[in-house]
């Protein structure tokens, strides 16, 4: 038995050493014109060998280049494929015939070009049919005959490169670099097994990957090859994925992003369920500290290009985001058909996540809060139109907080306007439009509104530098423009106008009337006030204002003792004051200081036809530290028109004039004008003027 054995494996050694002889002998270069004819006649295009060698272990033919060109009607370059060598796996005896039958081929670093032309059509469609696919431009003109479709056992690439040019959607031209394909069990008319790694640069495993059925392939263009399986995407960056697809990711984005999908192919659909993660995100300059996940259920009619989103969500840490709709990305830029929900979400991450579609957010800014919202999106990707509606428990902008917010929202190109837009409003309510310009890095804000009930305090507080001097119960019109910031740089930008009316108020630390007895001397000192402060019954008036310089002509403040009516400017930034007030003291808060029988000829007051004191004065320095000066010029005025206002309307010269009060100028005492002979208001009055009494 072991003789047998011995006998029958030096057979074998015998007939393969015959067999490696005869092989070697073999000038398979003589095969290359007609591997060459063959090849074009299956692949339906023009094929270019180089010189054909031949390899014993494993038995196989070795080319030194090869061009595949591409079909009739398709532009000669580029060329649809080039490899620098290709193995081919041949049976030993179709190589002693002199008929090499070609199983296995191995590509390597072959480069491969993909175009779709204006009509859809791709220059791949036709390959390996032997049939006649319609040329892309005229059908019908310098079609090849029918050729013998191709088969093999596997065809394998490694480290391949694939360009895509869409003419259709005049996309610039991708690049896909170090790609491995696996092509098993080609046979014409049936599926084959389809195994793809696409590697890219990077530190994690850079890898997508993709195991599946493929096939079969049409014979007529009907774009692309079927296929089915799963898709992996593994730790691949988005920074490398841009480096060999330049433009597939936004400026300044990167992450680590991981997901996996199954896909179909019938007919012109492409269904695609699946999940993505994306860690360590960078978007569009702005990072965001949660890891944002993503699930989708789609289609995709790939001869219109149109992506039909049965459901989608995004997830950035407790912010999430539902949607569906639709995209056609047959047009350039895609256009959208999208509707957007979500609740509670944080604005800034709805601001980061909206930044990565292309909408023109800034993700720094300083509007912060969650919000509810049913939007729909239309428009495209480069200019999106948003609509719909929004609430919100709390938003705050800087010190600027609103609280129960209801609107309808319309966004365009990072330009956000609620209108109309009801809030609360520290305390009150605001009813009108807000615009939000998202764009610079510093959002500009303009408000248009009616407000009812406000905190005057907190709201001079958040959009000026008066903190703490001026309360009350505030209704207002406004119709401002603001840069987002603190309250000091905000009011430096600060411009429109507010008419606004202050109820049961109180000013700060200025007790008006002591500064008011200080002006005019009253013998019986200040009348009695509210301490430190000034008690406001009423306090309105219309601010033009122009960079934080808030200027009026119509200031008006009622108190008990009386009222105040004001002309001049308010430096919103640094508090600064230049006010021309005029002060009537009420009858009865005019008897109390001395009224108009204390005597004396002074410049600083005047007593109007009712019996009310007038007190022009200026008022400068800064809402901290008011100083009251006597206003010469004003009081001069008074006396030459012979007219003063009232408490009813202290902002109007309606009366006649009594006389000057309140001795002391001429450095006379109340105890001297006992002597005197008692003077009527008039003698008083011509007195201060310089004139002589009239002859009676």
């Amino acid at each position: 038995m072991r003789r047998i054995i011995l006998i029958v494996a030096a057979v074998i050694v015998v007939v393969i050493i015959a067999l490696a002889i005869a092989v070697s002998l073999l000038d398979v270069n003589k095969f290359r014109p007609r591997i060459q004819a063959e090849l074009q006649s299956k692949l339906n295009r023009p094929v270019a060998l180089g010189q054909l060698h031949l390899r014993l272990f494993p038995l196989s033919l070795r080319v030194d280049g090869l061009t595949i060109g591409q079909a009739a009607g398709w532009p000669p370059q580029p060329p649809f494929a080039t490899a620098k060598e290709v193995y081919a796996s041949a049976g030993l005896f179709s190589l002693l015939r002199g008929q090499p039958n070609i199983k296995d081929l191995t590509l390597d670093q072959p480069r491969i070009e993909l175009i779709r032309n204006a009509q859809g059509v791709w220059n791949f469609s036709s390959v390996g049919t032997g049939g006649n696919a319609p040329p892309p431009k005229q059908a019908g003109n310098n079609q090849p005959g029918p050729g013998v479709a191709l088969s093999f056992n596997r065809l394998t690439i490694n480290d391949g490169q694939v360009a895509v040019t869409d003419e259709r959607t005049k996309s610039p031209r991708s690049v896909y670099n170090h790609i491995d394909l696996n092509v098993s069990d080609f046979v014409p008319g049936k599926q084959f097994n389809l195994d793809l790694d696409a590697h890219f640069p990077g530190q994690g495993k850079e890898l997508l990957t993709f195991s599946g059925k493929g096939g079969p392939l049409e014979t007529e263009n009907k774009g692309m090859i079927p296929f089915s399986g799963k898709l992996s995407i593994q730790e691949v960056s988005l920074a490398g994925l841009n480096s060999i697809a330049a433009g597939t990711i936004p400026a300044n984005t990167d992450g680590v992003l991981s997901g996996d999908a199954t896909l179909n192919s019938q007919g012109d659909q492409i269904a695609a369920k699946g999940t993505l993660n994306l860690k360590n995100a960078l978007i569009r300059g702005a990072k965001v500290n949660y890891p944002v996940d993503a699930a989708y259920d789609l289609s995709m009619d790939r001869k219109q290009d149109q992506i039909q989103i049965r459901s989608g969500s995004i997830k950035a840490g407790p912010t999430a985001v539902s949607f569906s709709g639709a995209m056609n990305s047959g047009v350039t830029p895609t256009a959208l058909n999208l509707r957007l929900n979500t609740t509670n979400a944080s604005i800034t991450e709805l601001s980061r996540l909206a930044s990565a579609f292309g909408v023109a957010f800034n993700a720094d800014d300083q509007v912060k809060g969650s919000v509810s919202a049913d939007l729909g999106i239309t428009g495209t990707t480069k200019l999106p139109q948003v609509q719909g509606k929004l609430s919100a428990s709390s938003i705050q902008a800087q010190g600027l907080v609103l609280n129960n917010v209801h609107a309808t929202a319309n966004m365009n190109q990072g330009l956000v306007v609620l209108s109309p837009v009801s809030t609360g409003l520290f305390g009150g309510q605001g009813n009108g439009t807000i615009t939000v310009d998202t764009r610079p890095a510093r959002p500009l804000c303009s408000v248009k509104a009616n407000l009812a009930g406000v905190d005057t305090n907190a709201l001079l507080s958040a959009l000026s530098s008066l903190k703490d001097t001026l309360y009350g119960s505030l209704a207002a019109d406004t119709n401002l423009n603001f840069a987002l910031g603190s309250s000091t740089d905000l009011a430096k930008t600060l411009n429109g106008t507010l008419a606004f009316n202050v109820t049961n108020g109180q000013l700060k630390n200025i007790n008006i009337l002591s500064e008011l007895s200080k002006v005019g001397r009253f013998l019986q000192g200040a009348p009695a006030g509210g301490g430190s402060g000034t008690a406001l019954q009423k306090f309105s008036g219309t601010l033009n204002i122009k960079d934080g310089l808030a200027t009026t002509n119509n200031l008006i403040a009622t108190l008990k003792e009386g009222s105040l009516s004001a002309v001049g400017s308010l430096n919103l930034v640094n508090q600064g004051l230049d006010l021309h007030m005029t002060a009537v003291l009420a009858k009865g808060t005019s008897s109390a200081v001395g009224g108009t029988g204390i005597g004396g000829f002074l410049n600083t007051a005047l007593a109007n036809n009712q019996g009310e004191l007038v007190l022009p004065v200026l008022v400068t320095g800064t809402t901290a530290h008011p100083i009251f000066a006597p206003d010469v010029q004003a009081l001069a005025k008074m006396k030459v028109n012979r007219l003063l206002p009232t408490t009813g309307d202290p902002s109007k010269l309606t009366n006649g004039l009594v006389g000057s009060v309140l001795g002391g100028v001429l450095g006379q005492h109340p105890t001297q004008q006992k002597d005197q002979k008692e003077q009527s208001p008039l003698d008083s009055l011509f007195k201060q003027l310089g004139k002589k009494k009239p002859k009676q």
